[in-house]
């Protein structure tokens, strides 16, 4: 028969992996989580940038039409 003495013990060693097994889930979720951050960073950055070059884009596009339809009108007239 087991004693209660290896059961209490058999249960703190159990508890005790069990500490350590969280301590260490802890650490990658922290790490998992920064790496997370890191990325959304990332992206918002590129999105921006994107954005922005869109943005720049149109702006040729739209002057160079303006300066076309003035050269029209200006052969109309």
């Amino acid at each position: 028969m087991v004693t209660a003495k290896a059961i209490r013990k058999k249960i703190g060693k159990v508890e005790g992996d069990l500490k350590k097994r969280v301590v260490s889930l802890e650490k990658d979720l922290t790490s998992l989580v920064k790496k997370l951050d890191k990325k959304e960073k990332e992206v918002k950055k590129l999105r921006e940038k994107m954005t922005s070059k869109l943005v720049k884009n149109v702006k040729k596009k739209v002057k160079k039409a303006k300066k076309k339809v003035a050269r029209r009108l200006s052969k109309i007239l």
